[in-house]
C-alpha cells in the first residue's frame, strides 16, 4: 500500500478495525481473515491481504508464523487519532514509498492542483509519474486520496484533495514535544517539526517559502489558538506563508508560541 502500488481496498478505516480486532490478544491469520471477511456473507471482494500489509508496512502489526499481533501499545490505536499520531510519529517507515513521493509532489504543486476535477484525473496522474520517477497509477490516486484525507494531507472535495495541513500538524505537535507558552523562531519551530513533517516540508528552499498546504494549516492552528503566529519587526529571521490577503498573518511570520 505505502510501498509501491497503492490499494483502494486497505483504507484506514480497516486498518483500525484489524488492529481493534488484536489489541488484547494474538490471533491466527486464518481466523482473524474470517473476522474481518466473512466467509459466510458470500461477498467477492477480497481485501484482507492488502489490509494485513498496509498495517504492518505502518509498524502497527506483526506477522510471525501465521500469528498476527499488535507491534505497538494498544493506546496507539484506541482511537482513529491516536492511530494518526502513531503513524506521524513514525512518518520515516514509509518515507522510502509511492505513498510518500506522491504526497510530496502533490502539497508541494500548491494551487495547481486546483486545475483538475479530481486527483485521479489523467493528466495529474501523468505528471506524477513524470515528476516522481516512478509509475503511477488511477487506482493508486484513488487510493492515495483516502490516506491522505485521514493522515491530515486536505480535505476531501468531491474527489479532489484541498491542501490544508491542519490536522496533520495538529497531530505533529502532539509528538514533538515542543513547550506549551514558549516562543520559539519559525527556524527553530520548523527544525523541530521537520522529522515528522518532511513530507510538508520537502520543498522549501532558501527563500523560506511554505506551501499553500502548510500555511493554509499553520494559520487554522492559529485561529483556533493552538499556536500563535507573529511578525516581529526587529527579527532577521523571516519565513513567508503562503499569501492570503485576507487573513491577519498574511505572509511574514518570524514566531510561533505553541499555547495548547
Amino acid at each position: 500500500m505505502f510501498e509501491d502500488r497503492m490499494k483502494t481496498s486497505a483504507i484506514p478505516e480497516r486498518v483500525y478495525a484489524l488492529c481493534q480486532a488484536i489489541k488484547s490478544r494474538t490471533m491466527q491469520e486464518s481466523d482473524l481473515r474470517e473476522l474481518l471477511e466473512p466467509s459466510n456473507l458470500g461477498g467477492s471482494t477480497k481485501y484482507f491481504g492488502t489490509v494485513r500489509d498496509a498495517a504492518k508496512q505502518l509498524g502497527l502489526i506483526s506477522v510471525k508464523e501465521g500469528d498476527v499481533s499488535l507491534a505497538v501499545d494498544s493506546k496507539c490505536v484506541s482511537s482513529y487519532d491516536s492511530m494518526r499520531e502513531y503513524i506521524v510519529g513514525n512518518i520515516d517507515t514509509i518515507s522510502e514509498g509511492l505513498f510518500f513521493d506522491v504526497s510530496k509532489e502533490y502539497i508541494s504543486m500548491n494551487e495547481q492542483v486546483f486545475k483538475f476535477k479530481g486527483v485521479s484525473e489523467a493528466a495529474l496522474v501523468e505528471h506524477m509519474s513524470k515528476v516522481i520517477g516512478k509509475p503511477v497509477y488511477e487506482d493508486d490516486m484513488r487510493a492515495w486520496r483516502f490516506w491522505a484525507t485521514y493522515l491530515g494531507l486536505g480535505n476531501l472535495h468531491d474527489m479532489l484533495l484541498l491542501p490544508n495541513m491542519y490536522t496533520y500538524l495538529k497531530a505533529v505537535l502532539t509528538v514533538c514535544n515542543l513547550k506549551k507558552n514558549e516562543e520559539y523562531t519559525f527556524t527553530d519551530f520548523v527544525a523541530a517539526i521537520k522529522p515528522y513533517a518532511e513530507i510538508g516540508l520537502s520543498d522549501i528552499d532558501g527563500n523560506k517559502k511554505i506551501n499553500l498546504a502548510m500555511s493554509s494549516g499553520l494559520r487554522a492552528l492559529h485561529d483556533e489558538g493552538i499556536i500563535q503566529l507573529s511578525h516581529k519587526l526587529d527579527s532577521g529571521d523571516m519565513w513567508f506563508l503562503y499569501e492570503a490577503e485576507l487573513h491577519p498573518i498574511k505572509s511574514t511570520v518570524t514566531h510561533v508560541t505553541v499555547r495548547r
